[in-house]
Parts: structure tokens; C-alpha cells; sequence
């Protein structure tokens, strides 16, 4: 029984025993004498109560009220937020010529509190996504330190397309020759050309940007042009693209020709 309840029967019961002290009910005879003074007070204490009971019921109101109304600006602010993320996207795959894919699965992986109901609003970016992130851009930096062999490049080339998916983007669409690893089996097109220098230079600005939207701070870019490691990889590519067992060097529309 709720509180409300209890204060109204209460009242009722308090009532019922003034009734039968100045025989207000019929048929039952009570020989005590009711003094003004305790009828006075009995009706003040239960006007204190319905008093009671009425601010009570008030205030309960009022906070109902105003846990709806911060629910929905809660939500109005997903909504407002949601909308400002694509437009972000938009812009990014407008500047850098890339191309986004499951936008809105994008946003939950980064806000996953976020919600229509309004119960939860987080501008802040889930720390463990753009932290995993980071440390997978920084691993691949580490690498580029070093004289990698042929399988640590395919390693690295791997890692960088799986880093964009992760991401949601795809590098910008182009026409000239590209690397694609196990071309005779499972083909995956990596997107990567013969300088490595561009896809990890939109990797770093696609994340500095969904970074700085979640609140986190920017990674330091990798430039790679004129850095050893391009070498490396330049001469890698190149002997894939002589003829290799496993990969394969060809532009895109000649491999579309190929594969059908």
C-alpha cells in the first residue's frame, strides 16, 4: 500500500472515530462526553495529515516531472549529437576523399550508452575503443622503424586495412595498381599502392578527427615519404607486381576483368 494511501484511510479511520463520539453514527449509544478542545484537535490532526498527504503527493509529482523533462533533453541530445557525428563523417569523407560504411554502427561503437529512451546522454567517446585504436596505430608505427622482412610487411599491410575497418572507412577509390593479398584463394584488395605513405596518413586523420568529436586528444600522424621503411616497401610491391605465387599487383578494373 502506498503512502498515499495510508495517509487517506488514515483520515478516514480518524473521522469514523469522531462519528462515533458525538454519535454521528445511529444505533450505537456512547455514554463519554467529547470536549470541544479534543474535537478541535482531532480535526486538526487530520487536516495535518491531508496537509501532509497533499505536499507529499505534491512534491512526488514534481519530481516525476522533472525526471521526464531531463529524460527528454537527454534525448534531444542524442538526436542533436547523432546528427552532428554524420555531418562529421560527411565532412571527412568530403576532405580526404574516403568513404564511410555503417555510420550509425560507427556512433554506437564509439557512444554505446547513447539512446532514444534518454535514461543515459555521453558526449565523451567509450574510452576502450579509441584507446585500442591508438595502440594499434602505435604498434604499426613501430614497425616502420625497422628493416621488416616480406611477411612482416604483409603483416603490416593487413593490420593497417583492418585498423581503417575497424574505423568504417575504406581508402579513396583509385585506378592505379594496387596490392591484393592471397589473389588465387580468398583475395582481400588492400587499397595499397606502391607507396605506403598515403593509407597511413588517412588512418591518422580519419582517427585524430573521431578522436577530437569524443573528446580524446590527437595521436602524433605517421609521415612515412622519404622514410626508410617507404623503401622497404616499395621494392616489396615491386617484386609482387613481377610475379609472385600468392599476391598480386594489378588496377583494379583489370582485376574486376580477372575475377569474373
Amino acid at each position: 500500500m502506498t503512502k498515499g494511501w495510508l495517509v487517506t484511510w488514515g483520515s478516514v479511520v480518524a473521522i469514523v472515530s469522531i462519528g462515533f463520539y458525538v454519535d454521528i453514527l445511529p444505533g450505537l449509544q456512547i455514554d463519554k462526553k467529547l470536549a470541544m478542545s479534543d474535537m478541535v484537535a482531532g480535526i486538526s490532526a487530520i487536516a495535518t495529515a491531508i496537509a501532509a498527504y497533499a505536499a507529499w503527493e505534491a512534491a512526488r509529482i514534481s519530481r516525476k516531472s522533472a525526471e521526464e523533462s531531463k529524460s527528454f533533453t537527454r534525448a534531444q541530445l542524442y538526436v542533436s549529437h547523432r546528427k552532428d557525428f554524420i555531418e562529421l563523417l560527411d565532412y571527412i569523407a568530403e576532405e580526404l576523399k574516403v568513404v564511410f560504411f555503417r555510420k550509425y554502427e560507427l556512433y554506437m561503437k564509439l557512444f554505446p550508452e547513447n539512446h532514444y529512451s534518454g535514461e543515459v546522454f555521453e558526449p565523451d567517446a567509450n574510452t576502450e575503443t579509441i584507446k585500442n585504436w591508438a595502440v594499434k596505430y602505435e604498434e604499426l608505427s613501430l614497425i616502420t622503424k625497422g628493416a621488416p622482412s616480406d611477411l612482416e610487411l604483409e603483416f603490416w599491410v593487413m593490420e593497417c586495412s583492418t585498423l581503417a575497418e575497424q574505423m568504417h572507412f575504406a581508402f579513396p577509390r583509385s585506378e592505379e595498381p594496387q596490392l591484393y593479398l592471397d589473389a588465387y584463394e580468398l583475395p582481400i584488395q588492400t587499397q595499397f599502392e606502391i607507396s605506403p605513405a598515403r593509407p597511413v596518413f588517412y588512418l591518422g586523420e580519419v582517427m585524430n578527427h573521431l578522436r577530437a568529436f569524443g573528446g580524446g586528444e590527437r595521436i602524433e600522424p605517421l609521415l612515412l615519404a622519404d622514410k626508410p621503411f617507404e623503401e622497404y616497401f616499395v621494392r616489396y610491391f615491386t617484386r609482387i607486381a613481377k610475379g609472385h605465387p600468392t599476391h598480386r599487383v594489378c588496377r583494379p578494373k583489370d582485376w574486376a576483368t580477372s575475377a569474373t
